[in-house]
């Protein structure tokens, strides 16, 4: 990404959305993409060199295995806080919406969405599908309301707790994943299976098959 742009000017604020790290300039917006192994460093360096970095006078940001680009739209017409998981912003009404027009989708490639659910990757998905007590081939437009609801609400729970062991370099409360028995020993509910096998877009098996609690 050409840097000229950026020379001399002030960073405004940081914001995140889902793997997005985004550096807010008076003249524009640097986003920086994480991706599966991207890693940013505050004032320190890895032994390789950087993808991505700021210099200021005092200190500095580096980025490892990252994609930057700069935006060319406002930050308002890319980005909705309101399906970000972490996010103040997030609002379960709103998410409940979209999941409307995703009713022949199954809920396991759902949940992994950026534009539904920002922020939810494998973990996070394996683990609130569980603690929902839904199966990731059930048919989206078949899951009770109440199911979707406690989807929704768990989603942006375990995001919440999952980021507070990440901060405090806790161990993960794992209910599901690369667990070979679950906690209570009970089997993972099934319900809501498709009525028949649907084509999958090219992708989607390996997401599905990722949910597999001994992985």
């Amino acid at each position: 990404m050409p840097t000229a742009w950026i020379n001399g000017k002030k960073l405004l604020d940081i914001k995140t959305w889902g793997k997005h790290l985004l550096f807010i300039f008076s003249n524009g917006t640097v986003r920086v993409h994480l991706g599966l192994f991207g890693d940013v460093l505050v004032d320190e360096r890895k032994k390789v060199n950087r993808s991505f970095y700021l210099e200021f006078a005092k200190g500095e940001i580096n980025g490892y295995v990252v994609r930057a680009e700069k935006l060319t739209a406002r930050l308002a017409e890319v980005y909705d806080w309101r399906t970000d998981v972490l996010s103040k912003d997030f609002d379960s009404l709103h998410v409940k919406s979209l999941l409307k027009d995703q009713g022949s989708k199954m809920i396991g490639d759902v949940l992994m969405d950026q534009k539904i659910f920002s922020g939810v990757g494998n973990i996070l998905r394996n683990e609130v599908l569980y603690r929902a007590g839904i199966h990731p081939l059930s048919v989206t437009g078949k899951i009770p309301i109440a199911k979707i609801t406690r989807l929704v609400k768990e989603a942006a729970k375990y995001a919440q707790l999952f980021y507070h062991e990440l901060e405090t370099n806790e161990r993960h409360t794992f209910a599901i994943y690369q667990q070979q028995y679950v906690a209570d020993g009970g089997p993972v509910p099934v319900t809501m299976m498709p009525d028949k096998a649907l084509p999958l877009e090219e992708g989607e098996l390996m997401v599905i098959n990722n949910f597999n609690p001994s992985s």
